[in-house]
């Protein structure tokens, strides 16, 4: 099942189930990061269907979820009478406010979906807002780029524990508060107690060595001849393991992206993505040879949408590059 993640919250689902005035349990788990969002006892109704009102958590994000029912014995999770892929999608634009009489939405919430999947396959990762993990090791600087276009820090995690959550106050679950840089592209820690200035390195430091010294013995001997390399400390030590949760993609959809689903709504209500006729190079009347350009496998079907699309087509989000 598929619900469209607009306004008015709070979103619901209905299933059809076995039995009518039965009890059953619902569970949502998220497919992604195998969390149980949903665990719920109910009813069905007395024309055997299950209507559960979906949490505030499901109007904020686009995610899949994996739902089954169960029937419940005792209290107890029994066997699956209903398994189902829960998508909870933001459409680009809105289908229902592009029709007056019920038949007319159901073929724009059709249309819209086409148009939207078409975009899909051409722009990696579409125009969602999602939630993501990021899981990364310590590059012995002062920034942790991230590659996607992101929102906020939802979680952070160093060596298996976690220090900063958002959903608590205070966040920072230690002495460091873990924000974005001004232009989203990397991540950065700051004190929780402010301290004095300080220099962010944006490169490997290197270590400067300590001569010998009469004051200072790297072992337990008086003539030991061997130095001491002294580096510069670092937020992110080399070798430290991290794991974000964060906020990733659009939280509104570009204006331009709206159009040029508008555009494919009209070009496949009216039959006129007819790829023969846009991108057909050479054709023969012997035997019907026809020879296609090879645009034509890598396009919407539509040129100005094509167009449209050019600068969100990249095989990554946001360039962490230091």
């Amino acid at each position: 099942m598929q619900v469209l993640r607009l306004p008015p919250y709070p979103l619901s689902i209905s299933y059809d189930v076995p039995e009518a005035n039965s009890d059953y349990i619902l569970v949502i788990q998220d497919s992604s990061r195998n969390v149980v969002e949903v665990e719920e006892n109910l009813t069905s109704s007395s024309d055997s269907k299950i209507q559960y009102t979906l949490p505030s958590l499901f109007n904020t994000y686009d995610e899949s979820y994996y739902l089954a029912i169960y029937d419940d014995v005792d209290g107890e999770q029994a066997e699956i009478v209903v398994e189902d892929n829960l998508e909870i999608m933001r459409p680009y634009v809105d289908p229902y406010s592009l029709g007056t009489t019920a038949t007319e939405k159901n073929e724009y919430v059709q249309l819209e979906g086409l148009a939207r999947a078409i975009i899909d396959a051409m722009v990696p990762g579409g125009f969602y807002f999602e939630r993501s993990w990021y899981e990364t090791t310590g590059n012995n600087t002062d920034f942790m780029p991230v590659w996607d276009r992101t929102y906020k820090i939802l979680k952070a995690y160093e060596n298996n524990s976690l220090v900063w959550d958002s959903s608590q106050d205070p966040q920072a679950i230690g002495q460091w508060n873990y924000l974005l840089t001004k232009d989203k592209t990397s991540i950065i820690k700051d004190w929780v107690q402010q301290e004095d200035s300080y220099i962010r390195m944006t490169g490997n430091p290197k270590g400067v060595p300590l001569a010998y010294s009469d004051s200072m013995y790297l072992y337990d001997t008086e003539d030991s001849p061997n130095t001491l390399a002294v580096a510069p400390g670092v937020t992110f030590p080399m070798g430290w393991n991290y794991l974000f949760s964060l906020e990733i993609g659009y939280k509104v959809v570009p204006f331009d992206i709206k159009d040029a689903v508008m555009m494919l709504i009209e070009d496949l209500k009216c039959g006129k993505l007819d790829y023969h006729k846009r991108y057909v190079s050479k054709y023969s009347t012997d035997q019907f040879r026809i020879e296609f350009e090879k645009e034509s496998f890598g396009g919407t079907g539509n040129l100005v949408v094509d167009r449209i699309l050019e600068k969100y087509i990249t095989n990554f989000g946001t360039p962490g590059v230091l």
